[in-house]
């Protein structure tokens, strides 16, 4: 569940006045090679591709759902808790006041966001449409999904709910969450955009200039700080780059060259962000190798989204599902949207739901969710025919103005 004021989770960093020139170069030569390798076919179809999909959106629902049994505990609280049990699962759950109202294998409002957005790239024939998002998390609000047997979207945050509460919101939903965010300070940077980023980072996997063009569209919808942008970039960008399996970060013998890959998605993301300081602290945040130095259980700071994001670029480096998901589970904070996003990437990476735990497969509402997402995969395939068919000169990618923002501190 995305973290906001509730827990103080903006965290702000005083922008410097100018770039740095080494950065801006990297930059600057990262987009020459991601337009010249935007150009070509995108050639993959092996039946992998679809269960590595699969993978990185049930890795999202697995990582929400088992995360929900330490959501806003402490690492104490949770070790009290759940420090008996040697493998953790859904039956695990201590129903409480909070986590009573989900049953067992349930996911939160993370993945329920994440699957308002594939519903809205399947009713557009793959368009990427902000006011169509924010119509349907509007009613998404009010309804949940009554399929289900919702009676509302469950739990959510305080900057999302006064952001989509406004009058405007489903015309013009970067006016509205800009105006949220300015009138905070430019000081909140909660963890609800990148929470809900995966599939993103599905759609249009061929195509990196659209992957992040995507991104910033669908996080500005309700997040429009610069902090929240580059965490949902950094994502996206690391879930495509896996799916394209290039050899700059595939190797023949089958495993990912994840600093590479990291390296890259920092370069995507770090355009968001105006200050070298900002991009240090972004750069630590993603090579990030001891869980405990992020504090996710720390006071007033849960939901920052950079917390969230070390702790999805840490399970990158890891290679055991669990083990990986329970370390962060344990750690206590927003444990739900750390486990989502770490479920996501981790999963993308191993490529194949048999690397996950049976009983974690065994979600509430799985069958439901299989329909989702065939229903978009059929979309996303005719999106790539359609890309592979175009001439040359038809996909070379049109650039993406990319202006960074200041945040205050």
């Amino acid at each position: 569940m995305e973290t906001d004021e509730r827990r103080k989770a903006g965290m702000g960093t005083r922008s410097a006045k100018m770039h740095s020139k080494s950065a801006t170069d990297a930059n600057e030569r990262y987009s020459e090679q991601s337009c010249s390798r935007e150009s070509r076919t995108c050639q993959r179809t092996d039946p992998e591709l679809d269960e590595q999909i699969f993978a990185t959106l049930y890795g999202q629902c697995i990582g929400d759902a088992i995360g929900l049994l330490t959501e806003f505990m402490s690492r104490r609280k949770a070790d009290k808790c759940y420090g008996h049990i040697k493998k953790l699962e859904y039956r695990d759950k201590i129903d409480d006041d909070h986590r009573k109202r989900w049953d067992n294998g349930d996911w939160t409002d993370d993945s329920d966001q994440m699957i308002l957005i594939m519903q809205s790239l399947t009713d557009k024939n793959g368009d990427v449409d902000p006011r169509d998002f924010a119509r349907k998390l509007v009613h998404w609000k009010e309804n949940g999904f009554r399929k289900l047997g919702d009676t509302c979207g469950l739990d959510i945050g305080h900057t999302t709910y006064a952001i989509i509460s406004m009058n405007d919101f489903e015309q013009h939903p970067h006016k509205a969450s800009k105006e949220v965010w300015e009138e905070s300070g430019k000081y909140l940077a909660p963890n609800g955009g990148v929470m809900r980023t995966s599939i993103l980072g599905i759609h249009d996997w061929w195509n990196q200039n659209k992957v992040y063009a995507n991104a910033i569209d669908i996080c500005k919808t309700t997040h429009y700080d610069p902090r929240c942008q580059a965490s949902a970039v950094a994502v996206c960008t690391a879930i495509s780059l896996m799916l394209q399996k290039r050899s700059i970060h595939f190797k023949q013998t089958g495993e990912y060259i994840v600093e590479t890959i990291i390296e890259d998605a920092f370069r995507e993301a770090s355009t968001c962000l105006h200050s070298k300081h900002e991009k240090d602290v972004l750069q630590k945040c993603l090579r990030c190798v001891n869980l405990s130095d992020l504090k996710l259980d720390e006071e007033n700071a849960i939901g920052y989204t950079y917390k969230c994001l070390g702790a999805g670029f840490w399970a990158l480096k890891q290679n055991d599902f669990r083990q990986a998901l329970q370390e962060i589970v344990m750690s206590g904070g927003d444990a739900d949207t750390n486990a989502a996003v770490a479920g996501a990437l981790l999963g993308c990476k191993l490529g194949s739901r048999k690397h996950f735990p049976e009983t974690w497969l065994d979600l509430k509402n799985r069958k439901w969710l299989d329909e989702q997402i065939d229903k978009y995969l059929t979309v996303l395939k005719k999106r790539q025919i359609e890309w592979n068919l175009m001439k040359e000169e038809e996909r070379r990618p049109v650039k993406v103005h990319r202006k960074p923002m200041k945040a205050a501190m």
